[in-house]
């Protein structure tokens, strides 16, 4: 038996988790005064009714009653048990769920921890008001005073002990302090303030709590010229991001997220319109980072120097953001000219430099394929065995899917070889006019029936053989619509993966990525009927299309002697009921 997991973890679990981050990434949201909103995911709803408190930690439904925490959710809405709620939980948040009877550590957090940074932040703010050093220095990097109180930034006093013995005077004991990181004890026993003399940014959870600090020192004294927080209970330097916070709460959505390298990066790209900037707390971009950074967006923007230090940061960034990428998930990098960055790049050229580099921003697969053909005569058949033999061992790092199977096949491509001795059959390539837009895909009817074609292929086979013969027989008029049911009909076991593969037109992969992505309002077993409803429906409209097209042309020519053959035959006895 493994053991019951404490109480003690489950209610710490419960309270270190963010409940609009668990419930938001299944369920769409909008802001709501205080609270959040969205269509209720038990029961069927034309009007939000679902509330999510993120002051309470607290979901409730107004229409069908259901409430409850975060660990609640989980069990309704992915229809767990406690104990799979629990540990899915916990593994987001990166922690090891801990059993009674085992001989896992777990570190139970004091909310005292909490209290003193709290109360840390509130003094650092405080002394900034009277060291006209610290305020001259965020004026010299032209931070105005809103921004500084936005971000909650302060100044640490020069003296060895000023924080502790305010935040003794407070009631806060020395063992809280250290544990918070706000003291350190030396090997003598000795006890003193961690940060001294140091403009002072707060870092802080997705709820807002201050877990941490980040100081910038402002004289010439001995030290690192930014100092972090050590690693606490209630922070871990490689799981979090300064500003994510800060950047939830200026976007109701956020289409994408900035990666930067300092905390002066994020506040001055906040001060400037770029309010989606986030930074690493002086450590590599890793993994966990990114797990987190993609529940609040599809694209991520990864933002180094030019040089050769910042080319090696990017390339390490791509290689811990390899596991988490999928068809739906963006990674683009921007490298700066040397000797800038972000901060000093909108300071002295403007935001709107700073958006051009965005727009010219760079996709990490084709960054990958850039630097693994360095150097590589990709011309002859040595540098092309070459490139695949460096690039395999970076694709396997995709998961498995859509987005590895077209880098697998780009990869091929470049190598010189096509997708395998065993493929499905490719659609013929035909020349076409404004290949690859919205004209090719058709009506709003036509793009559900592709999605749904995408989503489950097998449905072309539950169609009868006369509506299959039909689509067939308009396939060029259909587009990108009959296009796919010609694949289908060659290839009736392929799969979504195999018919993205297989597609002719690298333009048009993309728009199909994106209808196979998209949500369906009804549920699969629905979908053979609408196939089917949808599909004759189109086909009429064709008919009457075409019809038309021809009445068109014989009034034209003065053959009116001819339109009567054209017209439905109910629109016919009407004629001949009219002329009796």
């Amino acid at each position: 038996m493994a053991g019951l997991i404490p109480q003690s973890f489950i209610n710490d679990l419960i309270d270190r988790a963010d409940i609009v981050d668990v419930v938001g990434s299944r369920v769409t949201l909008k802001k709501s005064g205080k609270n959040y909103s969205g269509l209720c995911p038990f029961h069927d709803e034309e009007s939000p009714a679902f509330s999510v408190s993120p002051d309470k930690q607290f979901f409730h439904c107004f229409g069908c009653q259901e409430s409850g925490s975060a660990l609640t959710f989980l069990m309704k809405y992915e229809r767990m048990e406690f104990v799979e709620a629990v540990e899915a939980l916990a593994k987001d948040l990166g922690l090891a769920v801990p059993r009674e009877k085992s001989n896992r550590n777990y570190v139970e957090v004091d909310q005292r921890i909490f209290q003193a940074l709290e109360k840390a932040e509130r003094v650092y703010k405080q002394e900034l008001r009277t060291m006209p050093a610290a305020v001259d220095y965020l004026k010299g990097r032209s931070l105005t005073g809103v921004t500084a109180r936005d971000f909650g930034i302060g100044y640490a006093p020069e003296g060895w002990h000023c924080l502790s013995e305010i935040l003794q005077e407070e009631g806060v004991s020395a063992e809280v302090m250290l544990k918070a990181g706000l003291t350190i004890k030396n090997d003598s026993g000795r006890v003193y303030d961690r940060f001294r003399h140091r403009i002072m940014f707060p870092i802080r959870d997705v709820r807002g709590r201050v877990i941490g600090f980040g100081g910038r020192k402002l004289g010439e004294e001995e030290g690192p010229k930014y100092l972090n927080s050590p690693e606490t209970p209630v922070f871990a330097k490689n799981q979090e991001l300064y500003g994510l916070y800060e950047a939830r709460k200026a976007l109701r959505n956020i289409d994408r997220l900035l990666v930067v390298e300092g905390y002066m990066d994020v506040v001055a790209l906040a001060q400037r319109g770029f309010p989606n900037a986030v930074a690493t707390l002086g450590t590599a971009t890793g993994e966990a980072h990114y797990q987190k950074l993609y529940r609040y967006t599809d694209e991520v923007v990864c933002c180094f120097d030019g040089d050769k230090a910042g080319r090696a940061a990017a390339w390490r960034a791509l290689e811990s953001a390899l596991p988490v990428l999928n068809e739906h998930r963006q990674l683009k990098f921007v490298f700066l000219p040397d000797g800038e960055d972000p901060d000093s790049l909108v300071r002295d050229q403007g935001a709107e430099a700073f958006a051009t580099f965005l727009q010219n921003a760079t996709p990490g697969i084709e960054y990958l394929f850039s630097k693994l053909g360095e150097g590589l005569d990709l011309q002859s058949l040595d540098g092309r065995a070459r490139f695949m033999g460096l690039a395999n061992p970076y694709v396997e790092k995709i998961p498995a899917g859509i987005l590895q199977d077209l880098v697998k096949k780009r990869v091929r491509e470049i190598g010189g070889m096509d997708s395998g001795s065993v493929r499905p059959a490719r659609v013929e390539s035909r020349p076409r006019a404004n290949s690859g837009n919205d004209a090719q895909f058709g009506s709003v009817l036509a793009q559900r029936l592709i999605a749904m074609l995408l989503k489950a292929p097998n449905l072309w086979q539950t169609l009868n053989s006369d509506v299959q013969k039909q689509l067939l027989a308009h396939q060029q008029e259909l587009g990108a619509l009959g296009r796919l049911v010609s694949l289908l009909n060659a290839q009736p076991q392929a799969d979504t993966n195999e018919i993205l593969i297989a597609w002719p037109e690298e333009v048009e992969q993309h728009r199909l990525i994106e209808l196979a992505k998209k949500p369906m309002a009804s549920n699969a077993q629905a979908w053979q009927q609408e196939l089917l409803d949808g599909s004759m429906h189109l086909l009429r409209l064709r008919e009457r299309s075409v019809r038309q097209q021809r009445i068109a042309e014989l009034k034209a020519s003065g053959e009116e002697d001819k339109l009567r053959d054209l017209l439905p035959s109910k629109t016919r006895s009407g004629d001949s009921a009219s002329e009796g």
